[in-house]
């Protein structure tokens, strides 16, 4: 005879919450390691099959009408105040609870004995809403069988091509509402901004193909995926900027911009203001963008009363590397010299090795091509640039012409070469 015969629902709910607390006052550092990954396991398939019945429990509630028939109105109201849910959520649980309730007893079979999840669920009984009962019925066992030995992504895939073929013009209408909600909020907060937003599938899969070849890591490249897309996404912006090809903003082409007192880069001390946020920079950020930039020096006076700066001349915009220095930096150097890096000129800037604002010189001796991640990382100290030491980097017969007069000093206190054009791609020798 049953151990649950006579408990009934109410009792059975109780009996899960006691062994539910039991588990979760469980000292797993006490238990074997060995266990745990069964454990785990486990639980995810228990936690599919309590998904199955509370949807069986929803459905059942919604066939009673009670909760049509309290204040709530709506089991879909009833379910967000007591459950505590969104209305997004309380109104997806409330299909899925009649789809299969009315429609896919199958894929709720499949549920409760932890062969799907609930995302797996979720997918199919979409289909009800795209495609209609009828054919969602008759599709119900191949997208059980996809669900079964693949992830939820393949299923959506599977009933998006079904809508695509069996309701071209809802499908299209589908696609249409998301291009309808597009829009990208880019927010600062502090010193940080946050970018947030929605594409439909078609400019997603643009960005993604202009993103993916500029995310590629170097080898020892230590960023993570987040991180190189995020960068991969500045990269993308400035060379649109540097192209110059973008409509003029006030009269002059878009650039980044930001003003900063000359006393303030000769001390190494202090901070600069950005124009669009307003954020307040420190001058250690804008040595490392002023090796490669134009200067536009304003001559100014502070107002003896107010502390108020006075603009008295402004002087003709120069680059610190001109455009010449820049070609024969990509002809030297054919990309970012760090050792390893596969990034190439056009994602490069120009680094002073010796800062002009402390007397450096801009000539090529001075300068080397560094892409954005490890210029960053060269100004933050994590790696540095030296002249080669002759007891320290002996120079082999083959590097009897070194093209630069430095080195890198790597974490650890290694050394190497820095990397040239040749080392991308070397000159082919006649044979010997």
């Amino acid at each position: 005879m049953s151990s649950t015969a006579g408990v009934g629902l109410l009792g059975l709910v109780a009996r899960l919450h006691q062994t539910l607390d039991a588990l979760l006052c469980l000292d797993l550092t006490q238990q074997p390691q060995a266990d745990l990954p069964e454990a785990v396991t486990g639980l995810v398939s228990a936690a599919h099959r309590l998904h199955a019945a509370q949807l069986i429990c929803v459905g059942a509630l919604d066939a009673t009408g009670l909760p049509q028939a309290s204040r709530h109105g709506s089991t879909a109201r009833w379910l967000q105040d007591r459950a505590r849910v969104s209305p997004t959520a309380a109104s997806g649980l409330l299909r899925s609870a009649r789809a299969l309730r009315d429609h896919l007893p199958a894929t709720r079979d499949a549920l409760a004995a932890g062969q799907v999840s609930a995302q797996h669920v979720q997918a199919i009984t979409h289909v009800v809403r795209t495609v209609g009962v009828e054919h969602a019925v008759a599709a119900e066992p191949i997208l059980l069988e996809l669900a079964r030995g693949g992830e939820p992504a393949v299923v959506r895939r599977a009933a998006a091509h079904l809508h695509a073929v069996l309701d071209p013009a809802g499908a299209q209408a589908a696609l249409d509402r998301v291009y309808d909600q597009r829009g990208v909020t880019l927010s600062v907060v502090g010193t940080r901004a946050y970018l947030d937003g929605v594409l439909d599938v078609e400019a997603a899969e643009t960005l993604q193909a202009a993103l993916m070849p500029l995310m590629s890591p170097s080898p020892g490249d230590d960023r993570s995926a987040p991180q190189r897309r995020a960068d991969a996404l500045v990269d993308l912006a400035r060379r649109a900027l540097d192209a110059g090809t973008l409509p003029t903003l006030g009269g002059q082409r878009p650039h980044l911009t930001v003003v900063v007192e000359g006393r303030a880069l000769a001390e190494g001390r202090g901070a600069g203001t950005l124009p669009w946020t307003g954020v307040a920079v420190p001058v250690t950020t804008l040595v490392r963008w002023g090796c490669d930039a134009h200067l536009a020096p304003v001559w100014a006076a502070r107002h003896p009363g107010r502390g108020r700066w006075q603009p008295l001349a402004v002087g003709r915009a120069s680059r610190t590397v001109t455009p010449a220095q820049h070609r024969a930096l990509q002809v030297r150097d054919g990309g970012c010299v760090h050792p390893g890096c596969s990034r190439t000129a056009a994602f490069c800037d120009a680094h002073h090795v010796h800062h002009w604002a402390e007397g450096g010189r801009t000539d090529l001796a001075n300068l080397v091509l560094l892409c954005r991640h490890h210029h960053r990382t060269l100004h933050a100290g994590h790696w540095q640039l030296r002249p080669p030491d002759a007891a320290a980097d002996p120079i082999t017969p083959e590097e009897q012409h070194r093209v630069h007069d430095w080195v890198a000093v790597l974490p650890g206190g290694l050394t190497a070469d820095l990397q040239t054009a040749t080392d991308r791609s070397p000159p082919l020798r006649p044979a010997v």
